[in-house]
C-alpha cells in the first residue's frame, strides 16, 4: 500500500512544476464578499493535481498586515520542512488573505462548565473572523462562530480540489492558542458536505512554537489525526464537543498495544496507545518528522487531497 502511495505521489511530482521563486500574484477569480480581500497566491499557482492551503489574517490591523505576511511565509515553510509534504511541494498551492482588523488582537469569552467552573472574561474586538479564546472553558482553545464558519465555506469551498480546501487562520496573539477541524467534519450542522477544513493558530513566539502549532494543527485539519497527549482538563472539556472526540479514534491512535507502543493518548492516560513516546501530535515542539504510522496516514491523505486517481 505504501509503495502504491509513493508511486502516485512520484507521478504527481513528475507532472508538476515548481516556480515558488516567481512573484506573488492575485488570482483572477472574483471575490464573493467585498469585505474580504481576494486570496493572493504565494509563488506560482499550480494547476491539475493540487491541494490548496489558504492563510487568513485575524487580529492584525492594516499596519500589522506585513507581520501576518511574514508569518504566512514562516507557516508555509514549516509545512514544507516535513515529509511527505516536502516531496509533494509541487502539488501544493499556498495562498494568503490579507484581511485586516479594526482592532489588534482577539477577544475572549467567559465560559462555565462542570469541568473547571467559570473561566475567562467577555471582551470585544473588531476582526474579520471574530475568533475568540477560551472555547468550552479551555483558555488555549480558539473558537469560531457558526456564521463565520459559514462564510469560510462560501468564500473558499471552491478552492477544494481532490477533497477539501485547507484554511489556516493566523491570530495576532502571543498566547499559546490553537484549534482545528478534522477533514469533512465541523461542529455546525448548518454546513452539509463541507469542502473547507479549517484550523486556527496564534502567532505565539513567531518562531519555533509557532511552527509547532502550525504542524500540529495541520496534523488534525489535513492529516485527520488525533491528539496524542494526556490532559485531564481537556479530557473533561472535549466531551462537550463530541464531533471532535468520537468514540472511534483516528488511525494514529489504537485501542490496544500492537507491540512496544506507549499508553496514553486522546487526553487519557489509559485505554489508548501511540506509536512514539513523543511526536508532532503530542508535544515534540522541535520535530519536523512524523512517526512511521503518522507519515503513512498523511501520505494517503495527500493522495486524496491532491486528487490524482
Amino acid at each position: 500500500m505504501q509503495k502504491t502511495i509513493f508511486l502516485i505521489l512520484t507521478c504527481v511530482l513528475i507532472f508538476s512544476c515548481n516556480n515558488d521563486d516567481l512573484p506573488e500574484k492575485e488570482i483572477t477569480q472574483n471575490c464573493e464578499d467585498p469585505k474580504f480581500p481576494c486570496p493572493i497566491i504565494i509563488g506560482e499557482e499550480k494547476t491539475g493535481c493540487v491541494a490548496n492551503i489558504i492563510f487568513l489574517a485575524e487580529g492584525f490591523t492594516e499596519e500589522e498586515i506585513p507581520e501576518f505576511q511574514n508569518l504566512s511565509n514562516i507557516a508555509k515553510q514549516a509545512i514544507l520542512d516535513m515529509e511527505p509534504f516536502a516531496s509533494s511541494s509541487n502539488s501544493l498551492n499556498f495562498y494568503r488573505v490579507d484581511s485586516p482588523s479594526l482592532t489588534s488582537g482577539i477577544r475572549t469569552i467567559e465560559f462555565t462548565s462542570d469541568c473547571n467552573g467559570t473561566t475567562g472574561t467577555n471582551t470585544t474586538s473588531q476582526t474579520p473572523w471574530s475568533v475568540f479564546s477560551n472555547k468550552i472553558g479551555l483558555e488555549r482553545l480558539l473558537g469560531l462562530e457558526s456564521s463565520k464558519r459559514d462564510t469560510l465555506e462560501t468564500l473558499y469551498g471552491r478552492y477544494s480540489t481532490g477533497d477539501y480546501a485547507y484554511t489556516i487562520i493566523i491570530v495576532n496573539s502571543s498566547g499559546y492558542f490553537a484549534s482545528a477541524e478534522f477533514p469533512g467534519i465541523t461542529e455546525y450542522n448548518t454546513i452539509s458536505d463541507p469542502k473547507v477544513s479549517n484550523m486556527i493558530v496564534s502567532k505565539n513566539d513567531s518562531d519555533e512554537i509557532f511552527k509547532f502549532l502550525i504542524r500540529h494543527e495541520f496534523g488534525h485539519s489535513f492529516g485527520n489525526m488525533d491528539d496524542e497527549y494526556e490532559n485531564s482538563e481537556s479530557n473533561c472539556a472535549m466531551k462537550l464537543q463530541p464531533w471532535f472526540l468520537p468514540t472511534i479514534p483516528k488511525l494514529n491512535v489504537l485501542t490496544h498495544n500492537p507491540d512496544k507502543w506507549f499508553e496514553g493518548s486522546r487526553y487519557s492516560q489509559t485505554g489508548y496507545w501511540r506509536e512514539w513516546n513523543n511526536s508532532i501530535m503530542r508535544n515534540d515542539f522541535y520535530s519536523t518528522e512524523f512517526s512511521p504510522t503518522q507519515k503513512s496516514i498523511v501520505e494517503q491523505r495527500l493522495v486524496d487531497a491532491i486528487g490524482c486517481n
